[in-house]
This record gives C-alpha cells, sequence and structure tokens, in this order.
C-alpha cells in the first residue's frame, strides 16, 4: 500500500546459498526489506532485539525440527497475547508442522513456494494473520464469475495481504461486512484460508505482485 513503511524481515537459514536466494527473492519488492540474515540461531534473541523485523522466516531442510528450536526462542520473548510473526518454511510431513506450530509459529509454507506466494505469505504474516500449508490435492478452476463485484473486490486486497480493518478502511463498510463476505467468496471458491486465496490466485494469474 502507497505511503506505508516497507515490511522488515530476518532470515534465519543454516545453508548460505538458500539463504542467499531468499534475501534476493525478497529484495526484489519493494514493499519488503530484509534487514538481517542468519545462518546459526544462536543469536536469534539478540538480532531479533536489535533489528527489530516486522516477520522472521525461518527455513528448514530436512525436517522442521530444526526449526523448532529458534521458534521456542523467539516465542519466549513475547507474550502469548503478542506473540513474534514467525514464518517457517517447511519441507516434511504434517505431523512436524504441527510441531512448530505448537512451538508459537505464526505460520507454514512449503519451502518450495514460489516468489510470489513467499512475498505474499510474508506481508499476511506481517499482518498477524496465521497461514497453514496449502492443500496438496489439487483443485478444479473456481473462476471469479463466482463472485459478486464486492466480493471480487474484497478477494483482490485480501491477496494483496489487506486486513479485515483495513478493507473495511478501503471499501468504507464495516467489519461484520467484511467478514461475512469473505466466509462466502470462500466457500463458493472452496477455500479454507487466505493463504489458500492467495496462492489460487497467484497460480491462475488472476492478480500479480506489486515489485
Amino acid at each position: 500500500m502507497p505511503g506505508t513503511a516497507a515490511t522488515r524481515i530476518l532470515i534465519v537459514d543454516s545453508h548460505p546459498i538458500s539463504l542467499a536466494g531468499l534475501r534476493t527473492i525478497l529484495d526484489n519488492y519493494q514493499d519488503l526489506e530484509v534487514v538481517g540474515t542468519l545462518e546459526d540461531d544462536q543469536d536469534v534473541q539478540s538480532a531479533y532485539r536489535k533489528l527489530l523485523p516486522d516477520v522472521v522466516i525461518v527455513n528448514t531442510h530436512a525436517h522442521a525440527s530444526e526449526a523448532h528450536r529458534t521458534v521456542v526462542a523467539l516465542t519466549a520473548m513475547h507474550p502469548p497475547a503478542a506473540p513474534a510473526n514467525v514464518l517457517v518454511l517447511i519441507s516434511g510431513p504434517a505431523g512436524e508442522a504441527h510441531e512448530v506450530l505448537r512451538a508459537g509459529a505464526k505460520g507454514l509454507l512449503p519451502n518450495r513456494s514460489s516468489a510470489a506466494e513467499l512475498a505474499a505469505g510474508v506481508r499476511l504474516t506481517a499482518t498477524g494473520t496465521s497461514l497453514l500449508l496449502p492443500a496438496e490435492n489439487g483443485r478444479g478452476d473456481s473462476p471469479l464469475a463466482r463472485l459478486t463485484d464486492r466480493e471480487v473486490e474484497i478477494f483482490r486486497l485480501i491477496t494483496r495481504g489487506y486486513s479485515n480493518a483495513e478493507i473495511s478502511g478501503s471499501l468504507q463498510v464495516s467489519e461484520s461486512t467484511v467478514k461475512s463476505h469473505i466466509q462466502h467468496l470462500m466457500d463458493k471458491l472452496g477455500l479454507r484460508n487466505r493463504v489458500h486465496a492467495v496462492i489460487f490466485a497467484y497460480e491462475r494469474n488472476i492478480v500479480h505482485s506489486r515489485s
């Protein structure tokens, strides 16, 4: 959104090459700013205090348990009512995903996600929105023709990372009306949450990331 500060990101990744790749991807977006990187999570608390990132990305390569210690360390710095926004990139099975969610991760994305999906996931995580792994079984096409004009407007704002309050302000409608429209459009498109909506949109070229 014009006039707003860039989302500040700290990346924790034990593999130097993939760490550099993540930084390169995210630096291509004007509304995202990588303020720090770590190859070892030993200093993650001090780095967090110094840099004050909006989102911490923790990339795993074999098992989600690799991220467990990092998530626990960051969660311990915040009260339960205001947890750190930690986004874990994961390749393991669902059981491991639940492990890092229980540890306090705000959300999960597959570490094979596209650049656009990653950027969208970061934007949503920064708003405090909880993200879950997208379903892996393919879905049939769900054209936006199923939606009303207002639902299309709200769908596009969701895919740009707007919160319910921001959508309400942008469209000059109440938050309860926004919530009702979101529930209806999710049902019509067969989507379970916001990250599914983002991935649905990018896969079908409905919206494009603003870089």
